[in-house]
């Protein structure tokens, strides 16, 4: 058997369209669904008797989206079953699900649950409601609340919050409530994520017309701050730029992404990484779903990466995590033999930004508060 590999499934609904969102997502259509689910089913099969994917090992699935949770338990498990006949999964593989409150009930998660779902990723985001609805978030912070109850009820123990910091209107003190309420309701894993303002996005124009005002740089470091501080000393490890665990619940899909490992992405606009070749679907649902009947494959680009850019993508992706890359690897990318060759590298470690710790190069916590200016400096 052949190295194992993430398996991505898209999922491109929701009830409405958060406020920061650039995700391939659209308003749900009962009709389109069906349609999608068909083409969606038809496409695993297809990928998963090729040859690049017919002798791998899935040890990890996750459904994203859109919000898979808008879907019936049975479209969802119906999916599940569909890779499981088609691919080989590992016995312990993690089967991730995002959720949005307000889109699940006790039933649902019940059968989500003993149809195999694994673990559940909630959209939590905040813990005001004012700060939800300027957001364009549909659910308020009670039914977020009462998912966690439910889906501690229906069996899953683990489960992540998302959370999101630097919104409009958002304080220091705002986010400490966040933080406390997100440590209180007992996960096993977090996410905290700095807002960005996408491009075609309703906050980024709203900015970008002068109606919200955001959080200034050093707000955001100090909620970045608080992040970390806190968590850690609840007893989470801060295992990537953004993200805590519990120990033994670091999320197993994400690390295929940073560790750069191998993925299928499947249904509409999804990505994938195979052999060195990165490629991607069509993005609107209706057109993934007519290439996949009419072609057997929606793929509409697809780059073979050279050998430099492979190994400057693993630098970018593992210097996220905090355990950091080997530094022979990190300096096969740099093209030296020794660090002192590279006077960017001198100065990051100089500066407090980078560490050698046990044959590895590691992001600092200083180093942290700049990540990715400092990854784009290196590469």
């Amino acid at each position: 058997m052949s190295s194992g590999l993430g398996l991505y499934i898209h999922i491109p609904y929701c009830l409405s369209r958060c406020h920061y969102c650039d995700f391939n997502s659209y308003r749900f259509d009962s009709v389109q669904v069906e349609q999608y689910l068909k083409a969606l089913a038809q496409e695993i099969t297809l990928r998963a008797s090729s040859d690049a994917i017919r002798h791998r090992l899935v040890y990890s699935v996750f459904f994203g989206g859109g919000t898979p949770s808008i879907l019936q338990a049975s479209q969802l498990i119906g999916i599940l079953d569909h890779c499981r006949a088609a691919f080989t999964f590992e016995a312990d593989a993690e089967v991730s699900l995002e959720a949005n409150p307000g889109t699940v009930d006790l039933p649902k998660l019940r059968a989500l649950r003993e149809g195999g779902v694994t673990r559940l990723s909630v959209g939590v985001q905040a813990a005001q409601d004012r700060l939800l609805q300027r957001i364009g978030r549909a659910h308020a912070a009670c039914e977020a609340e009462q998912a966690l109850w439910m889906a501690r009820e229906a069996g899953f123990s683990n489960i992540n919050l998302d959370l999101m910091f630097g919104l409009p209107g958002q304080s220091t003190d705002d986010w400490s409530e966040t933080l406390d309420w997100a440590i209180g309701a007992g996960p096993k894993h977090v996410s905290a994520y700095g807002l960005i303002l996408e491009e075609g996005t309703l906050l980024h124009q709203e900015h970008r017309n002068g109606v919200i005002g955001l959080p200034g740089e050093e707000t955001e470091a100090v909620m970045y701050r608080m992040t970390v501080d806190r968590l850690r000393d609840a007893g989470f490890e801060h295992y990537e730029i953004s993200n805590f665990a519990r120990p033994g619940f670091r999320c197993r899909h994400n690390l295929v992404y940073w560790q750069h490992q191998d993925y299928l992405g499947v249904g509409a606009g999804a990505h994938s990484f195979l052999a060195g070749r990165r490629f991607y679907n069509e993005l609107l649902p209706a057109r993934y779903a007519s290439a996949i009947a009419e072609r057997g494959t929606a793929v509409v680009w697809s780059e073979e990466l050279s050998a430099e850019m492979l190994r400057s993508e693993r630098v970018m992706l593992g210097l996220r995590l905090l355990d950091g890359l080997e530094l022979e690897a990190f300096k096969d990318v740099l093209g030296v033999k020794d660090l002192s060759a590279s006077d960017r590298v001198t100065c990051l470690l100089s500066d407090g930004f980078l560490r050698l710790k046990e044959g590895r190069v590691q992001i600092t916590e200083r180093g942290l508060l700049v990540a990715n200016e400092l990854i784009v400096q290196l590469l």
